[in-house]
């Protein structure tokens, strides 16, 4: 019996299917390595369940994204636009953070500057400790640039997704070197 390694390890869902986090598919039940793996003494884990405790995919992708394991491409490309939205964006020559957390005080002051109007001020915090002055229209356009970069990451995700669904993407590689958005 082999200690758990969720890198090497499978997961069965009660309709049968098998996924196999060493290669990162949906296997059948009678797949050799699988069965070599069972005859060691292993035992499976069920298939984890979702709020409706339903086996699905998603679910199965919770349980794996710490550890960095894609249960398809499908799971694997919205983990590659999820870094790239948040890796960052360089505007006018500073880098501002893209975090979730980030995205949302970026709306936040674009929504203020908007509503104070000409007089709007505000210091702004780079990534890397660094300030700068944003009047109105500078805060505005600077929300406007990230979440055009933020929007752009969902659309090559979407492309992405597109080629998965009609076969023309086929490995992790080709999604790596798919048309992503530059940070800038």
């Amino acid at each position: 019996m082999t200690d758990f390694n969720p890198y090497s390890w499978y997961w069965v869902a009660d309709d049968g299917r098998v996924f196999s986090s060493a290669s990162s598919i949906i296997v059948t039940a009678k797949d050799k390595t699988y069965t070599a793996w069972k005859s060691d003494g292993n035992n499976p884990t069920r298939w984890p369940v979702d709020d409706e405790g339903l086996q699905t995919t998603a679910s199965l992708q919770e349980v794996l994204t710490p550890y960095g394991i894609y249960v398809d491409l499908i799971a694997y490309a919205a983990a590659k636009r999820y870094l790239i939205e948040i890796g960052g964006y360089t505007y006018e020559g500073h880098l501002i953070a893209t975090d979730r957390d980030s995205q949302s005080k970026i709306t936040s002051v674009a929504v203020a500057a908007s509503t104070v109007g000409s007089s709007f001020s505000t210091d702004w915090k780079c990534s890397d400790g660094t300030f700068f002055t944003l009047d109105q229209t500078e805060a505005i356009a600077m929300a406007t640039a990230i979440m055009t970069f933020v929007s752009a990451c969902f659309a090559a995700e979407a492309a992405v997704a597109t080629a998965i669904t009609g076969g023309t993407i086929t490995t992790t590689a080709d999604i790596d070197a798919a048309s992503w958005p530059a940070n800038s």
